[in-house]
C-alpha cells in the first residue's frame, strides 16, 4: 500500500511495505545518483549491502547515538555527499533511527540548495514520531536542535521487518508516542493499545494518520497546533538533558512526562483523578516508568524545563488536558510546576 500525505510545501509518499519492493519503485524516478546513509549494525543484521549493491547504490556508514547530530558530522557528511558526486538531481536513502533522519534530513534540505531523501525508519519511534512532519536539525554544544528545517523526505518506506531485531525495551520506547496520539486523538487507537495483542501495523498507520493531520494544520508551528504534539515533552525533555541522554529512552522520558501532565491538569482544576490513573496505567501496560525519578533534585530540571522551545519570553507553555482529544497549551512558570511536582512524588509515596 502507498499512501500520499499532502502537506502545503510537499507531498510524502508512504510505502507501507518491504524495503526491497520500495526500492524499485523509488529508483523509477531515475536520479543522476543515489546514495544510501546507515549504521553498521543494520548492514549487518539485515543484508542491507546486498540490497544496495544489486542496485549500484553506494552506502556510508555513521555511527549510532546522539552525538551523530553533531556539526562535525554534518559537515563530515557534507564532504562525503561531494566526494560522490551527488548533485541537484541525486537522492540519499536514510535507514535508521531519528537521529540519522534529522542528521541526513538537515543537510539534504541545505546540499545544493535542497536534494531530495528517502527515509527508511528502522525504530518503532522513528516510524511513529520524527519520519513524520519534514522537522531536522543537529546539536550544538551549548543546545539540541538548534540547527535545523522544515523539509520533507519525498518518501517514508514503514518496512515492519525492522522491527523483528528491536529490543523490546525500544519497542516501549515507541509505544510510548502511539499512547501519546492515543491521549491527543481518542479513536480507533485507544482501543487497539488496550488489547492484549495490539496490531503493531495497525498502530503506526493510525499514528501517521493523527501526526500528520496535526502537522497539516500548523506546518511551520505558527498558531500552537503543532505544539500540541509535545504533550508530555517538557518535562520529558528536560528529565532527558538532566541525565545527559543516557539513562532513559525518548519514550521513556516521554511516559513520564505525559503521567506528570495528567497529573498537573488534575492538579490544575482541569481534570479528574480518574484520568491521571487511566493514563498512567496505558503507559503501564507497556512497562514505560510512570513516577518522577525521585533521585533528580526537582531545583536541578528547572534550566532544562525553561529551555524548552515551545515557551515565549520566558513564559513556559505546558500541553495539559480535559480529557482524551481534549488538550490544549496552559502558560505557567517553574514555581507552579515544582509546586505540582512535589505533591506528584508524595502522592505517588503513598
Amino acid at each position: 500500500m502507498v499512501k500520499t500525505l499532502n502537506f502545503s510545501s510537499a507531498d510524502v509518499n508512504v510505502y507501507f511495505k518491504s524495503l526491497d519492493e520500495a526500492l524499485d519503485e523509488i529508483l523509477e524516478d531515475g536520479y543522476s545518483k543515489v546514495l544510501a546513509v546507515t549504521h553498521y549494525i543494520l548492514l549487518e543484521i539485515y543484508d542491507l549491502k546486498n540490497t544496495f549493491k544489486r542496485r549500484n547504490i553506494d552506502i556510508v556508514v555513521l555511527p549510532e547515538g546522539e552525538k551523530t547530530k553533531s556539526l562535525s558530522k554534518f559537515i563530515e557528511l557534507s564532504k562525503i555527499f561531494f566526494e560522490h558526486s551527488l548533485d541537484r538531481y541525486s537522492h540519499v536513502i536514510v535507514l535508521g533511527g531519528g537521529v540519522l533522519g534529522d542528521l541526513c534530513g538537515f543537510l539534504c534540505s541545505v546540499y545544493m540548495r535542497g536534494i531530495s531523501f528517502s527515509l527508511v525508519p528502522t525504530t518503532l519511534l522513528s516510524m511513529v514520531d520524527s519520519s513524520i512532519g519534514g522537522k531536522n536539525g543537529i546539536d550544538l554544544d551549548f543546545g539540541k536542535n538548534l540547527l535545523g528545517s522544515f523539509y520533507h523526505p519525498k518518501n517514508i518506506v514503514i518496512d515492519l521487518n525492522f522491527l523483528k531485531s528491536l529490543p523490546e525495551r525500544e519497542i516501549s520506547s515507541g509505544m510510548a508516542e502511539i499512547i501519546k496520539y492515543a491521549i491527543l486523538d481518542d479513536s480507533f487507537i485507544l482501543d487497539e493499545i488496550k488489547k492484549e495483542r495490539p496490531d503493531i501495523g495497525r498502530l503506526v498507520e493510525l499514528s501517521i494518520d493523527i501526526k500528520s493531520r496535526y502537522v497539516k494544520e500548523d506546518e511551520r508551528e505558527k498558531t500552537g497546533k503543532r505544539a500540541l504534539l509535545n504533550l508530555g515533552h517538557t518535562l520529558g525533555h528536560a528529565i532527558e538533558a538532566r541525565t545527559l541522554y543516557s539513562r532513559f529512552t525518548h519514550g521513556e522520558a516521554i511516559s513520564i512526562g505525559s503521567c506528570f501532565a495528567a497529573f498537573f491538569s488534575y492538579c490544575l482544576g482541569y481534570a479528574n483523578i480518574e484520568l491521571y490513573k487511566e493514563i498512567k496505567s496505558l503507559f503501564c501496560k507497556y512497562n514505560l516508568p510512570t513516577s518522577y525519578p525521585t533521585d533528580l533534585d526537582v531545583d536541578s530540571i528547572e534550566q532544562y524545563v525553561l529551555k524548552d522551545k515551545k515557551n515565549i519570553s520566558s513564559k513556559i507553555r505546558f500541553v495539559i488536558m480535559k480529557d482524551f482529544s481534549d488538550v490544549f497549551i496552559y502558560t505557567t512558570d517553574f514555581p507552579q510546576i515544582k509546586n505540582c511536582l512535589l505533591k506528584w512524588i508524595e502522592y505517588e509515596k503513598n
